[in-house]
């Protein structure tokens, strides 16, 4: 009280003299009151503890506070208290060991001077974005009874050994506090603050610490100090290692403002997108009147972004936020310098290079990546940008910035750029300018810009970019995008260069289609047609075509979006035309459809090889094959025809598969047949052949079977080399076998009219090759033994082999033996030989056919048969020195004896009525012979001319003979022999009328007429039954023995046809003897 009344102001009129008698009542007054005064504050200083204790209870009272504290002592100018906790004793929110209250006294009224606190710990939380102290709050969030600002307090305070405990939902952290000095104005102290761990929205901070000095001068707070974190890491890629932010920062009077600064420095940072070995952040900031301004510089080094990296990129510029945050924005400039490809763009580009490898973009993408690296040193970027930020909408915009490499050329240019969100998951709209250039990099020039609905438009246009002979073009390109985010384009690309397996000139193939906002790609909604002015594929070359694809219906070409890639085209026909290597080709088609995942279908394919009179074809009535995962299907109705091989494919059909690079067919069935007409062999059949592709070579290997019987025929083995067109294919024939299921002609219609009734094996093997130059074959085939009938009569042991030099020409070489065991054109002969020659067009040469015969030689003279043709075939047998003798014995006919020796020729013609002898003749060589029968002919008495004849055939000599032959071999033959020059032999009957004539030149003409082949048994007949024929075969009775009748037409009178008889032929010499008995 002593100092309230010393602090208080003299009373104004105390300076006058005072009348006498007021003065003393004055005193007396005063006197009292003094005296009361005294007696007042003697009763409060002896009340005070309990006076206090009202006070501070009803001050907590006041505020619903619950506390606990112990009054130390109470005095005049120091209230000390004791535990003092505040909250629940079990979990209070505050307590201080000691608080040491000093008052202080002005114009008569006590006020808080100061504060002391000792050991105070304080325990609060911060969730979800709210402070709390627990009980405290109802003292810290009271509501303000005045509109005053605030003001920090007028008083001292002092506090020893704060501590502090705050829980969040991210973690722990734990403070301390000491300092001192009045709170308005040279408050100092230390602030440290410590999170171990923090976690929270998927980042995780370790190590985090904070020791800085807290102070106040003219009531403005500041605080500075590093801040220290261990490792910053997040889920969404944003992360650091060790990081120190020097901080600074200074309220203004009454909390009305905030400006700081903040020295950031980093290692390892990262963003989504970005990473960087090092971060230097200054940033200079003031936060009033709901508005935050000032500048960023930021420095990042090593830095990778976007698959380049920067050896330094920094950011510099100024921050403004309104209307607390809701509105913001950036403006600045950017710096990058030491740009180089990122691994990641660089592996993309070579990994695109080895993927395009073959293709016109391989050397593109190798002449960009070694343009990029060249402009690496000494690049820099240089930019202005400008970041906004209205409510939920968002957009950047660049004035102007450039990229310019190590030469000085700009490599990438943009200008007015501009990129908006309408919210904050909203698509982006764009709108600038943009181009790009430098060596060896495509010269790309865009612009983008708002429509009249409201839509972003895009255009841009490359210039050709050529390298290693390709070359890439767009003419034209637009994008459109609409406020949802959808896109629709439509343009023009032009492509020349080398593609998988081939290349392509002036490719012009119209892109259009629509990418929504849900990521849905579709493109070629409607019918495309794609030019060019020429397509290569391996040695195939296109001429200049027009190709049409179309969607199929309500639908596009290629979708891309929840069900995954899917591409679907059709086009109605293809007619190509153009060379496989020199060769012309055509292609023509009925439609073609392709489904991916899916089915590929084509019908009606004709493929045509060469100029159209000698042209190889290839035609498939079907093809399926299946798209998406392994690649395969069926194919059906195919066939081949070979130019250079005159044997045509038929019929094909099977399975299909591409796998590992390559095509395989396999279970495939086909006809081979002949093309030649006529054909030389029927129709083959192979069922269960294979085929690969792979490498651009072709390995087939087919078993050819006889289409009807099934008979194993040949192996083939085919190897072919489409890169040099060249080709060779193995044939071989193991043991194939004819017998009565299955004969030469079911085979081969050549062998009709010439062989039958084969009973043998034949093998062998053949090759053909072939190359750009033509076709070459050649075999050798044979046998060990084969029987069979000739037109001149059967064959035994027909046993040699064949050297084809010409297989599919069916030529042989010159001379080829075969060795015949025996031949029985009537009369067997053995051991004989053959020679041979096949010559072009299926022409058979007789060189020379030989057999011993009869102490002789029988001789099939040289001819020339052609095969396969219904025309007449002529053969010549000559007979060369038979003993008549040996003859006779062959013909074991015991009663006719004869000697002497013949030579002869009997000219055979077989054609369409069958065979016949011309002209045949056998001439007896000089001296002559004999001639004896002795029979029972000669025992008769048949009269003396008669008897004179056949007592002169018991031994008749003849100085010459001649036996002539013509007629039908299936008909009646007609021979005539002459015997000139004759006379009786020895052992003959003499009497007077053999005597007188002995000397007579005597003539015997004998005319026989049967049929050939009785005529050749017709002596042993006479004498052995077992020789007779059966009158059925020779066709004189029916099967029931009635007779047949000759007609002239071959008609019985009923109708049916019956075998002609021709009737007896006048002029051969008057009939001298009657039927022979």
């Amino acid at each position: 009280m002593a100092d309230s009344f010393e602090m208080a102001e003299p009373d104004p009129e105390s300076g006058r003299e005072p009348a006498p008698t007021p003065r003393r009542r004055m005193r007396r007054v005063g006197v009292s009151a003094l005296a009361i005064a005294v007696l007042g504050l003697g009763g409060l200083w002896l009340s005070r503890n309990s006076i206090a204790d009202r006070i501070i209870v009803g001050q907590l009272e006041g505020y619903g506070v619950p506390a606990t504290y112990e009054i130390d002592s109470i005095g005049p100018g120091t209230q000390v208290l004791r535990n003092v906790l505040i909250g629940y004793p079990r979990r209070p929110d505050l307590t201080v060991e000691r608080v040491e209250v000093g008052i202080r006294y002005g114009f008569g009224v006590p006020y808080v001077g100061s504060i002391r606190l000792v050991a105070p710990r304080i325990y609060g939380q911060y969730r979800n974005g709210k402070l709390s102290f627990g009980a405290l709050d109802k003292v810290i969030y009271a509501p303000k009874t005045d509109n005053a600002p605030f003001t920090l307090p007028k008083l001292n305070l002092q506090v020893q050994d704060g501590r502090g405990l705050i829980l969040t939902d991210s973690g722990k952290i734990g403070l301390s506090l000491d300092g001192k000095g009045a709170l308005q104005n040279g408050f100092a102290g230390t602030l440290a603050a410590v999170a171990p761990r923090l976690e929270n929205g998927g980042c995780k901070i370790e190590g985090t610490r904070f020791f800085g000095r807290i102070a106040v001068q003219d009531e403005r707070p500041s605080l500075t100090g590093p801040l220290r974190l261990d490792r910053l890491t997040c889920s969404n890629g944003v992360g650091s290692g060790a990081l120190v932010a020097d901080l600074s920062a200074r309220a203004d009077k009454a909390f009305a403002g905030l400006a700081s600064s903040a020295t950031v420095r980093a290692e390892k940072f990262a963003a989504p997108g970005l990473a960087a070995e090092t971060l230097a952040l200054d940033t200079r900031l003031a936060y009033r009147d709901g508005a935050l301004t000032g500048r960023v510089d930021a420095n990042a080094g090593s830095v990778s972004s976007g698959g380049v990296r920067f050896g330094l990129l920094g950011l510099e510029g100024s921050v403004r936020t309104r209307e607390s945050f809701r509105k913001a924005e950036f403006r600045g400039t950017i710096d990058g310098q030491g740009l180089r490809q990122g691994t990641a763009l660089d592996t993309a580009l070579a990994s695109g290079e080895r993927s395009a490898a073959g293709t016109l973009l391989a050397p593109m993408l190798a002449q960009l990546r070694a343009s990029l690296k060249r402009e690496e040193r000494g690049s820099r970027l240089a930019g202005e940008i400008a970041l906004r930020r209205n409510g939920d909408a968002m957009s950047a915009v660049i004035p102007q910035a450039q990229l310019v490499g190590g030469s000085g050329q700009a490599l990438l240019t943009v200008s007015k750029f501009q990129m908006a969100t309408a919210s904050a998951d909203g698509p982006p709209l764009l709108a600038g300018n943009f181009a790009t250039g430098g060596a060896g990099i495509p010269r790309i020039v865009g612009r983008m810009e708002r429509g009249r609905a409201g839509q972003a438009l895009f255009r841009l246009t490359m210039a050709p970019w050529r390298a290693g002979g390709g070359s890439l073009a767009i003419p034209e390109m637009m994008i459109a995008q609409v406020r949802d985010g959808s896109l629709g384009f439509s343009g023009i690309t032009q492509v020349s260069g080398v593609i998988p397996g081939g290349s392509v000139q002036n490719l012009v193939l119209p892109v259009n289609g629509a990418y929504g906002a849900r990521g849905e790609l579709a493109l070629w909604k409607r019918c495309v047609t794609a030019r060019f002015d020429r397509l290569t594929l391996g040695q195939m070359a296109v001429d200049g075509n027009a190709l049409q694809f179309c969607p199929p219906g309500g639908s596009a070409i290629v979708r891309n979006g929840a069900r995954g890639l899917q591409v679907a085209a059709g086009t109605p026909s293809l007619d190509l035309t153009g060379k496989l290597g020199e060769t012309q080709m055509a292609v023509r088609s009925g439609p073609v459809g392709f489904a991916w995942p899916g089915v590929l279908k084509a019908s009606s394919v004709e493929v045509a090889l060469g100029p159209p009179a000698t042209a190889t074809l290839l035609t498939v009535a079907n093809l399926d094959a299946r798209v998406g995962g392994e690649l395969g299907g069926s194919y059906g109705g195919v066939g081949a025809k070979l130019a250079q091989v005159p044997l045509d494919i038929s019929n094909a059909s099977g399975e299909w598969r591409y796998v590992d690079g390559k095509l395989v067919l396999s279970g495939t069935e086909f006809d081979l047949t002949d093309r030649l007409d006529p054909a030389r062999f029927e129709k083959l059949h192979s069922s269960g052949a294979t085929l690969t592709l792979a490498d651009n070579r072709i390995t087939a290997n087919a078993l050819l079977r006889e289409a009807k019987t099934s008979r194993e025929v040949a192996a083939v083995a085919i190897r072919h080399d489409l890169a040099t067109s060249t080709g060779h294919a193995d044939l071989v024939v193991d043991n194939l076998l004819f017998d009565k299921g299955f004969q030469p002609a079911q085979l081969t219609r050549l062998a009709l009219g010439v062989v039958a009734n084969v009973n043998g094996k034949v093998t062998g093997n053949g090759a053909i090759d072939w190359n750009a130059r033509g076709v070459t074959s050649t075999g050798t085939f044979g046998t060990q033994g084969l029987d069979l009938a000739a037109a001149f009569g059967p064959v035994k042991g027909l046993k040699g082999s064949l050297q084809f030099t010409d297989l599919l020409g069916m030529v042989t070489a010159p001379h080829q033996k075969l060795t015949v065991a025996s031949i029985n054109p009537g009369i067997e002969v053995t051991e004989g030989v053959v020679d041979i020659s096949l010559l072009p067009d299926q022409v058979l040469r007789l060189h020379d056919a030989r057999w011993p015969f009869l102490g002789g030689t029988l001789v099939l003279e040289p001819t020339d048969l052609r095969l396969g043709l219904a025309e007449a075939r002529r053969y010549t047998l000559t007979v060369i020195g038979i003993d008549a003798a040996k003859f006779i014995e062959k013909m074991e006919l015991g009663n006719l004896a004869a000697t002497g020796t013949f030579d002869g020729q009997f000219p055979l013609i077989f054609d369409a009525n069958g065979g016949r002898i011309e002209e045949g003749t056998l001439v007896s060589r000089a001296p002559g012979g004999n001639v004896s029968y002795v029979g029972a002919l000669t025992y008769e008495n048949m009269g003396a001319m008669a008897n004179f004849a056949f007592d002169a055939l018991k031994s008749l000599d003849y100085k010459t003979m001649t036996i002539a032959m013509r007629g039908d071999l299936e008909g009646e033959i007609v021979t005539n022999v002459k015997f000139g020059g004759v006379k009786q032999g020895a052992g003959t009957k003499r009497n007077f009328i053999t005597k007188q004539v002995a000397n007579l030149p005597i003539q015997f003409n004998v005319n026989i007429r049967a049929p050939f082949y009785q005529l050749i048994t017709s002596f042993k007949a006479m004498y052995d039954p077992a020789f007779v024929k059966d009158p059925r075969t020779l066709g004189l009775v029916d099967a029931q023995g009635r007779p047949l009748y000759r007609s002239a037409n071959g008609v019985r009178p009923g109708g049916a046809p019956v075998i002609v008889l021709p009737g007896a032929q006048q002029g051969i010499q008057p009939a001298e003897s009657g039927n022979l008995p």
